[in-house]
């Protein structure tokens, strides 16, 4: 019999060495990764917690059984089984865009192998061994950003300096915390802590003025694998915050938790909404919109109650597609143009990659928060709930959201332009190269995107599961 915990960790890079072996066939092990994430994300979701599953034969997993390894605990509890859920499920989706997708990178294996990291990361305890798990897996995540054909990538060699940067924060933050528990009188201790804590977490998340490593993730990377980053790692760094609030409940009721995190998305939303119509390249406004994006998130957290949680979560669940088919459109438009993603070069191109436009239109309509895209389940909701309390910020998030959306109508605008001479009209493609499996993929993504955002009851358990599991702002 073998503990959840170990199973969570093993599979991932059994996984990660067996698409690896299989890497001349992508389609092969694009599919089979997606399959096999659905399934994982599957089972973490329905698996009983307290009774062994029979695998095969004589094999069981016990999902809650705890594990000890190398002195350290390792323990499944529920709020991490509905968080291994979200990653995995997620996983498949970025796995298969990465089907179809024209960019050749080490996204799959290396994908398998922060899944692994990502395990350690949420189960491990005490928190400061997570903190090692991040950095180790922020050095891994490297090689995926990495292009096979391209230069070194300025996005993920800035986002390794930032999150290096947070790696003392975090081990100085657990020492503070260790000396607290011995000398409880000494209350300063715990101001120290959460300032190194807030500073760490900002340099991990991208936050203003930490953020550049974003808007050029996308910039020289693959594109697909820089949302691989935002989204699947991404949301581990934002779980393993909510362990933060939940262990340390001083954290959590802080009187200041709630203004910091709306000043921190408010600045987040105002230079993704300011920066993203002025682009005069596809790549950084997926950048500034995944900022847009991370603001409203922060905004959620600092309302601090039930609600904002809720939304945190469903943010958390759907903002990989949005960023998924922008990514996808991207890497598809790259393909036809030589690799540029300027207006200037791309003025036209709709009309020679038309699934790549309709991906990263639709992915820009979520990301926006506008109707159709998925982020307008959760952004939706968030506005309402603003409205009542804070009418102000409300507004401000419209305008930013406006900002985004007039970025995306701008290179959109570009990227349907007709020829306006007949002879260049007559040397213009009248069909696709794209491939009916390209426009399959993308019509499965825009569909799964336009569900959502007609059906997010859909998500509603998942979401309240969550929200119960994590027990936080009770």
């Amino acid at each position: 019999m073998i503990a959840g915990p170990i199973a969570l960790i093993l599979l991932p890079l059994i996984m990660a060495g067996t698409v690896l072996t299989f890497s001349r066939w992508r389609s092969l092990t694009a599919l089979l990764s997606t399959g096999a994430a659905l399934v994982l994300g599957i089972a973490t979701l329905t698996i009983p917690q307290e009774q062994p599953v029979r695998v095969w034969g004589e094999f069981y997993i016990m999902p809650g059984a705890p594990v000890s390894l190398l002195g350290r605990d390792l323990v499944l509890e529920s709020n991490d089984r509905t968080a291994f859920a979200v990653l995995f499920l997620t996983s498949a989706l970025i796995f298969f865009m990465a089907w179809r997708s024209h960019s050749r990178s080490l996204l799959i294996p290396v994908g398998w192998v922060l899944l692994s990291l990502s395990a350690g990361i949420l189960l491990i305890q005490p928190f400061v061994y997570a903190a090692l798990f991040l950095e180790i897996a922020v050095v891994l995540s490297i090689f995926m950003l990495q292009s096979e054909e391209g230069p070194v990538t300025r996005g993920g060699m800035r986002y390794l300096i930032f999150s290096t940067m947070a790696l003392p924060g975090l081990l100085v933050t657990h020492w503070l915390l260790e000396r607290y528990a011995a000398t409880p009188d000494e209350i300063e201790l715990l101001s120290t802590s959460a300032t190194l804590l807030a500073i760490s977490f900002a340099l991990i998340l991208g936050v203003v003025p930490f953020h550049s490593w974003i808007p050029a993730l996308f910039g020289d990377s693959p594109p697909l694998a820089g949302v691989f980053v935002l989204t699947v790692f991404g949301n581990t760094v934002w779980f393993l915050l909510l362990e933060f609030l939940k262990a340390y409940s001083w954290l959590s009721s802080h009187p200041s938790l709630d203004s910091i995190a709306l000043t921190v998305g408010l600045i987040l939303a105002l230079v993704g909404g300011t920066l993203a119509p002025a682009q005069r390249r596809l790549s950084p406004l997926v950048g500034y919109g995944a900022l847009l994006e991370n603001g409203m998130m922060f905004i959620a957290l600092g309302m601090r109650n039930q609600t904002g949680l809720a939304l945190l979560f469903l943010a958390l669940v759907t903002r990989s597609l949005g960023l998924g088919l922008m990514a996808l459109g991207l890497d598809g438009m790259r393909a036809c143009s030589d690799g540029r993603d300027d207006l200037e070069a791309l003025r036209g191109a709709g009309w020679k990659a038309p699934w790549s436009t309709l991906a990263f239109a639709f992915g820009g309509l979520s990301v926006a928060g506008l109707p159709l895209g998925a982020g307008f389940a959760w952004r939706w909701s968030l506005y309402r709930t603003l409205a009542g309390s804070d009418p102000g910020t409300m507004v401000l998030l419209l305008l930013t959201s406006a900002g985004v959306a007039v970025g995306l109508w701008r290179g959109v605008s570009h990227l349907l332009e007709r020829p306006r001479t007949p002879e260049a009209r007559s040397v213009f493609p009248r069909a696709t190269r794209e491939g009916r499996l390209f426009a399959f993929t993308v019509l499965v993504a825009s569909l799964l995107c336009i569900g959502v955002s007609v059906c997010p009851q859909l998500l509603t358990p998942l979401t309240t599961r969550m929200v119960d599991a994590c027990a936080l702002f009770r």
